[in-house]
Formats: C-alpha cells, sequence, structure tokens
C-alpha cells in the first residue's frame, strides 16, 4: 500500500453572494485629498440581461438628518448597461467616465462622517445601497440598509507618492450578500475595469522588508495617509521633534536585515492593504516588535494597532475591545476619532505606559459587537515582548491564531475558533495613535510578512500491496496531520516480516500507476515516480516498524505533495527479488 500526503494551499476563488440585486454599487469614492474632485459611483450588471438605467437615480442620503438628502443624481436617457458591463459616473475629473452621462457636481458626494449611497429604479425602489460610518448616524438608519452598512470612514487619498489612491470596492464584481461589511474592500482605484485589477501581487507571496532604508512599499500595499517604508531597525525615529530624531533602539528580527515600519510620522491613523487579489482564505504570518509598554506615554496617551485579515477603514481607529481603552486614553476624544471600521479576523494591540495587550478577534463585518477569540495576552519585558510571531489562518468558518512560537508552526500561545460569517477580503496593517506629541509614537513595526490561499490538509492512500510470506504490508501515519511544522508526524508499517528489514521510499508528486520490479513477485510495483530519500528499517518482532518524517515550518513547502511507499525483504519468497511491498 502507498501514501500520498499533501499539505496544499491555494487561491480559492469568490462566489457572486447570495443578493438578486441586477445591478448593484461596485465601487465608489466620496473622500479624497484635493478638492474632491474624484469623486464617483461605479454601477456593475451582475445579472445575464441588458439593464436600461434611464431615470435610475443615485442619492446621497444625509446621517444626521432624518429622510435627508444631499444631492440627487438622476441618469440620463438611454443608458443601458450590459451583462458583466459598467456604469461610471462622477465628476469631471474622473477617468473613464461614461459617455452620455453628464458629470456630477464637484462634492456631489458629501465626505461627512455619516452619509451613504443608494441606487433607486424608476419606481423610487432602492436596488442597492452602501451606508456609510453607520455608528455615527443621528437620523433613523434607512430600513434598506445592508447588513450594518460600512463602519469607519473612507479616505481615497491621491497623493502622487502612493502611485494611486484606495477606494471602497465590493471584493469582486457585483460581490454581493446584502451586507456592506462583508461585501467591500479598499483597495487601488479600477474606474471601470474589474475590480482588484490593480493588484500587482499573487499568492503565494512573501516580502522579507530587506530592501534599502527609506524604500517605500508602495509596490506591495496600498495605504490609506502614508506608505510603510524599509528601515534599519536601529534606526528608526518616532518623529523630528525641534529638528532631533528621536531614535528608537529596536534589535533585529529573528528573520535578520531591515524591516517595515507601517504608520503616519504626522500623527492619526494609518492604514496598510496589501496588494493581493482578495479570497475566502489566508494563512498570513509576520513577526511584529511589541514592547512592554511604550514608558514615553502619559497616562491619558495610547496606541492601538492591528494585523488582519478582512478589511478595515482609512483612519484606523481600533475598536475597544478591552473595554477600558477609550476610557483610560482621553487624548482621543471625540466620535470621529472612535470609528472602528475593521472587519474579519485580527491581532488587536493596546498600548499604554503601563503595558501592551493582544487579542485575537473575530470582527465580523464591522458593525456593532465582535467575538473575542482568544486574549488577553500582556507583553511582560523579558518574557514575550520583542519580536513575537503573529500568524492567523483562515479555512471556511475555521480560524487559528498564533501568538509567539515558531515561524511557519501551528505552535506558541494557539487560540481557534469558528467565525459567524464567511471571513475575506485582503491582509492588513492599521495603526491609530491618541498622543499628545508625535514624539511619543511607537509605530508599528513588523518583519517577514508571508501571505498563502489555504485549503485543506489531507492523507489518501492508493495502489495495492504485494504480501510476502509474513503478511501484506499496510502503510499508515502517527503523530498527527500532516502539516507543516509538525515534528512529531511519522510514517508506519504493519505486516512486515518479524524483526526483519524494510525500505521506505519517499518522493515529490502523487502516486504513480506502478512499475513493475524486475524479477519481483508480479504484484509487486513501485509507486513512486520521484523518489527523494529511501532509508532502511528494521521491524520489531510483531513485525512493526515507522519513520519519523517531520515536516518543516517553512510557508514556502505548502502545496508540496509527498508520496511514500514501504519495501519489505523476505528472503524466502521463491523470487529472484524478494519484496513484498
Amino acid at each position: 500500500m502507498s501514501i500520498t500526503l499533501a499539505t496544499v494551499l491555494a487561491f480559492a476563488p469568490q462566489g457572486p453572494g447570495t443578493s438578486t440585486a441586477p445591478v448593484v454599487i461596485n465601487e465608489f469614492s466620496y473622500d479624497d485629498s484635493s478638492t474632491d474632485d474624484l469623486e464617483f459611483v461605479e454601477l456593475y450588471n451582475r445579472s445575464a440581461n441588458p439593464v436600461d438605467l434611464s431615470g435610475w437615480q443615485i442619492q446621497c442620503v444625509e446621517g444626521s438628518t432624518p429622510g435627508g438628502v444631499n444631492t440627487t443624481y438622476t441618469i440620463a436617457a438611454g443608458i443601458v448597461i450590459q451583462p458583466g458591463g459598467y456604469v461610471v459616473i462622477g465628476t469631471a475629473t474622473v477617468p473613464n467616465l461614461t459617455a452620455g452621462t453628464p458629470a456630477a457636481a464637484v462634492n456631489w458626494l458629501e465626505n461627512t462622517t455619516s452619509d451613504g449611497i443608494v441606487l433607486l429604479d424608476t419606481t423610487a425602489t432602492p436596488i442597492d445601497s452602501v451606508l456609510w460610518a453607520t455608528q455615527l448616524w443621528t437620523a433613523p438608519i434607512p430600513t434598506y440598509i445592508e447588513g450594518s452598512g460600512l463602519n469607519g470612514r473612507v479616505f481615497a487619498n491621491n497623493s502622487a507618492t502612493l502611485l494611486t489612491y484606495t477606494t471602497a470596492q465590493r471584493r469582486s464584481d457585483g460581490y454581493d450578500t446584502d451586507n456592506n461589511g462583508a461585501d467591500f474592500i479598499y483597495s487601488g482605484a479600477s474606474i471601470g475595469a474589474a475590480n482588484g485589477s490593480t493588484n500587482s501581487l499573487t499568492l503565494n507571496h512573501v516580502q522579507n522588508c530587506d530592501g534599502a532604508p527609506g524604500t517605500a512599499l508602495t509596490s506591495d500595499f496600498w495605504s490609506s495617509f502614508a506608505a510603510p517604508l524599509l528601515a534599519d531597525p536601529s534606526a528608526i525615529t518616532r518623529a523630528i521633534v525641534s529638528s532631533v530624531p528621536q531614535i528608537l533602539t529596536i534589535p533585529p528580527s529573528p528573520q535578520g536585515g531591515n524591516v517595515l515600519v507601517l504608520h503616519d510620522p504626522t500623527g492619526g491613523g494609518n492604514s496598510q492593504y496589501l496588494r493581493l487579489p482578495v479570497g475566502d482564505d489566508f494563512l498570513a504570518e509576520c513577526y511584529v516588535y511589541v514592547s512592554g509598554g511604550n514608558a514615553v506615554l502619559g497616562g491619558t496617551e495610547g496606541e492601538a494597532f492591528a494585523f488582519g485579515v478582512g478589511t478595515t477603514d482609512s483612519y484606523a481607529s481600533p475598536a475597544d475591545v478591552p473595554g477600558t481603552y477609550y476610557a483610560a486614553t482621553g487624548a482621543c476624544t471625540g466620535t470621529g476619532n472612535r470609528e472602528p471600521g475593521a472587519t474579519g479576523i485580527a491581532w488587536m494591540g493596546y498600548q499604554t505606559a503601563a503595558g501592551t495587550s493582544f487579542y485575537l478577534v473575530d470582527m465580523n463585518d464591522g458593525g456593532p459587537g465582535f467575538t473575542v477569540l482568544g486574549g488577553p495576552i500582556t507583553a511582560t519585558p523579558g518574557v514575550n515582548d520583542g519580536w513575537q510571531r503573529l500568524r492567523i489562518r483562515v479555512a471556511g468558518n475555521q480560524v487559528v491564531g498564533n501568538f509567539g512560537g515558531t515561524f511557519g508552526a501551528d505552535d506558541g500561545q494557539r487560540f481557534a475558533g469558528t467565525t459567524t460569517q464567511q471571513v475575506g477580503g485582503q491582509v492588513y496593517f492599521q495603526y491609530r495613535e491618541c498622543v499628545l506629541a508625535n514624539g511619543n509614537i511607537l509605530p508599528l513595526v513588523i518583519d517577514n510578512l508571508e501571505v498563502y490561499g489555504v485549503l485543506p490538509f489531507g492523507v489518501s492512500f492508493g495502489g495495492t500491496g504485494s504480501p510476502t510470506n509474513s503478511g501484506t504490508p499496510a502503510i499508515g501515519t502517527t503523530g498527527g496531520d500532516p502539516v507543516l511544522g509538525n515534528g512529531a508526524f511519522a510514517l508506519t508499517c504493519a505486516g512486515m516480516v518479524p524483526n526483519g528489514l524494510g525500505m521506505v521510499t519517499i518522493g515529490l508528486g502523487g502516486l504513480g500507476v506502478g512499475t513493475p520490479v524486475v524479477g519481483a513477485p508480479a504484484t509487486a510495483l513501485l509507486y513512486v515516480d520521484m523518489p527523494l530519500v529511501s532509508m532502511l528499517t528494521a521491524s520489531d518482532a510483531a513485525g512493526n516498524t515507522s519513520y519519523a518524517l517531520a515536516l518543516p515550518p517553512i510557508n514556502a513547502l505548502v502545496g508540496l505533495p509527498l508520496a511514500a511507499q514501504w519495501l519489505d525483504f523476505d528472503l524466502t519468497l521463491a523470487a529472484a527479488t524478494p519484496l513484498g511491498t
């Protein structure tokens, strides 16, 4: 009998969602860093038939006035959206505006903290809607809200240093589950083109952060305000105060070399979105520098950061997972500073002068309520501060998070749970300071980010065993699942010649069709076509043997199928090559 092992990870395609809306708001921007002259709404036809949009309306609704409408745009006669097609409506400077649609006025979509967009057909029936910063609405929430709306605010930074600006867009064209928080992410603008088409990275992705210090990683990340910068860990500055750099002393990470700093040194919040095609299942892992508290902070100051799989808003305001963070950080007052927008699964960190704590959190769709899956973990100086590995693995509704332990292995402080809904989106980082002076900032610093798609591992058996005069060898496994980092995994074989010699062969790829062995019984076939290693083994008096196959904690080996087979030598067989298999 032969065995095939697989620790397979792959990108999982997305479904279209569960909505029945024929046309949806596919991408939009209501606030940018210029004079708000890049505001637009992109519509997408997710149905199989053309849709005549003549006379349909896009309303910008007001979150502070009951039933309030800021602007109404009526789509011109003769505008038909084809199946899989786009219609783009926006200000005159927006690229790829649909021909025949008059330009909208500058600031037609107000960028106040709580508003929304609703698409109405000619009977004034809401077909689709997106509401944002819904936790700040003072007007009654419209009944057509999808899920909890989008929490937090989205700022489309069109600074030339960031290459392109980020927009709110569906995870893929037409993806609609009737829950804004589950459907939208923030990625590079793709106006009039497929969502995600401006992403430059593909799974699997590794960023070791060892480029030249001062380099902005715009190749890897979309950013809300400031691009992440590569840095020498010993030369990272908090900020420049009175022209004097406030230099931190950070040791090299376990990976060594340079590191990545992810914050806005001018203060405020900052979010980074990895430029990867979005998908449902991820394995994301990195080193994060963890302090035992930022000693220079005052009693009302704090910092919060996150490493997650889902999405987050531009301003990176954290949910108050500890329940005491905002009460303790009076430096960050006002509802405008407390609009959490993170979704999905995240490691959330909270840092004050007294210490730093971590939680593994299911942020769900970003709306009210969240589920703590693990923590708090308190970073103690000299115990679990310094460089720590953070890991998130999401497969379906199954979540595993790891703090510390061995990079690539499912160890350390481990938490597992299930999500209330399908997690999807992108890998993101967020940092938000609540400090009185930028010289007190302790930025988010990471190294060795690795991201993979996920499919289940497994063991399958195939082929036909060939008997000896003692029985037919039967291969098996022990020591748990064949996952990377499992040092206890082993192959076993029973039914061998007692106190005899055998040989295990392990190779790449799946099982072959079976090749005859010259001089051996006709039933003795070799199934390992690409052998890597063959080792002699000894069986005990009961005919049992084993071979330790510790699977190394190296993420780059994911997707590697292995095949294994045992040969059993029996000199009592009447064959020139006396083998059982």
